[in-house]
């Protein structure tokens, strides 16, 4: 029975420790517990809630990159300044204590909060983002929005423009006179009132059209015209 007791006390201190793991922030020197962000797959803070740029873990001696977690060892670079940079990151990068799209860096206004619940805001100009914990992902540019969710699913809502994609792959489209379907096995419809026009193409490649008071079957090399009252 001790036996099993000390076997259960190494593992439950085993596992404690490694539950604290603690690693070297480089941007401060100073040691830090360090959390995976589960939406975006960034280092955390635990204390400060802030993204960690460049971290060691002090047993192994092997350098990190927070936003990856990558192994980057070798690749760390010192300037004059004694300030530590990564430059292996060709989209973004980490200024202000925090990791921006190279693209938006310089926005103008630009502000990013990290929230205590996991999700992070972006906002600058006209537009926001929010990158929620679980992954998916808000954007408002002007008056247009756009959501995408991990499972694959995709809306925009832009004025009188609408835009869906299902986790399946279909994709719906529409706007103030027309409706197009992509459905994920080929087919396509197509609905515009103000052409008075309905198109049809099958998974098979087989085409029917409607335009007016004509319509137009395509099959293969076969094509057919018909002209109703």
């Amino acid at each position: 029975m001790k036996q099993k007791l000390l076997l259960l006390t190494i593992v439950l201190v085993a596992v404690a420790a490694s539950v604290k793991a603690q690693f070297i922030d480089l941007s401060t020197g100073k040691t830090v517990t360090l959390v995976k962000h589960s939406g975006n797959g960034m280092m955390f803070n635990t204390e400060t809630q802030r993204p960690v740029h460049i971290y060691v873990n002090p047993t192994t001696n092997d350098t990190f990159y927070g936003r990856t977690g990558e192994v980057i060892n070798g690749k760390v670079m010192r300037n004059s300044t004694g300030a530590f940079s990564y430059q292996g990151d060709a989209d973004y990068v980490f200024r202000d204590g925090e990791f921006r799209l190279r693209s938006e860096a310089d926005s103008a206004g630009y502000k990013k909060v990290f929230q205590r619940d996991g999700d992070v805001k972006v906002k600058y100009d006209n537009y926001k983002r929010k990158n929620e914990i679980d992954g998916d992902v808000k954007v408002k540019n002007g008056d247009a929005k756009v959501k995408v969710e991990t499972d694959g699913t995709r809306k925009i809502k832009d004025g009188a423009f609408r835009s869906k994609k299902d986790k399946a792959g279909n994709v719906r489209i529409k706007d103030d006179s027309s409706k197009v379907k992509f459905n994920a096995d080929g087919s396509v419809k197509i609905k515009d009132k103000r052409e008075d026009y309905k198109g049809k193409v099958d998974e098979d490649g087989k085409i029917k059209e409607k335009e007016g008071n004509i319509k137009t079957k395509v099959k293969g090399d076969k094509t057919k015209v018909k002209q109703v009252e």
